[in-house]
């Protein structure tokens, strides 16, 4: 997390919680919000941009694959900033969850000029005809500069990346210096839900953190992934 960010997160009392070797925010929405809007009006007016401001997402299945990959633990703990995203995290101590998908959902609100990249099955043109923006599907393993060239000549406010995990978070990495955006967030299958391409769960199961059981009954192909869940919570434990 870098320093300006860690400054305006414990100026406003929030905290930073180190999960298994991850520096993660524990903070509310508006804080998060705050941050990332704070670094937008920053870099409209300090140009030219040098790199975007880069917000990674980190869940317990995050934290669990970078036990195993350390370049992707290293990106985890270059990113600006590293939000909790998953209810799994309150076993590490984060005291605030901050959900990628309504934080992209509550940015979409600020009317930023927003390139999605990624996604399959169209939801990335998608998002950019229900929101408004410039979209390309792009290809995860790919080096294509008129991908680069296409995000740089739109000059987006926000740059979401739709990949997956740890896809989206190397590519970002890899391009950052290239990227003429101001932020650039990895957000998962973000597009699908707010497409409508997957049911997105009702508030009482958000609350009670059951959105992962949510998704695997919706989308059964995810019980191997859902195994990271259970590593994750043997790690706190012999922690």
């Amino acid at each position: 997390m870098s320093e300006k960010s860690r400054g305006w997160m414990e100026k406003n009392g929030a905290e930073t919680v180190d999960i298994l070797g991850i520096e993660v925010a524990s903070s509310r929405m508006d804080e998060v919000l705050s941050t990332i809007m704070s670094n937008v009006q920053y870099l409209m007016f300090n140009r030219p941009i040098f790199r975007p401001f880069f917000v990674v997402t980190v869940n317990p299945e995050f934290v669990v694959m970078a036990q195993e990959d350390k370049e992707f633990k290293e990106i985890l703990n270059r990113a600006d900033l590293a939000i909790a995203d998953g209810v799994g995290l309150k076993l590490a101590g984060i005291k605030e969850i901050v959900p990628g998908r309504m934080l992209v959902e509550e940015l979409l609100k600020m009317k930023l000029r927003t390139f999605y990249l990624g996604g399959i099955n169209g939801v990335s043109e998608a998002m950019a005809k229900k929101y408004g923006g410039e979209f390309d599907e792009g290809e995860r393993d790919e080096v294509n500069p008129q991908i680069i060239n296409k995000i740089n000549s739109y000059k987006p406010d926000l740059l979401l990346v739709a990949y997956g995990a740890p896809w989206q978070e190397k590519w970002i990495y890899r391009h950052l210096s290239e990227i003429k955006a101001k932020v650039v967030i990895g957000v998962g299958g973000a597009f699908d839900y707010l497409t409508g391409k997957a049911k997105v769960p009702p508030d009482w199961i958000n609350e009670i953190g059951m959105e992962w059981l949510w998704r695997l009954f919706h989308e059964p192909w995810r019980w191997r992934r859902q195994l990271r869940l259970v590593k994750f919570a043997w790690l706190m434990a012999i922690k």
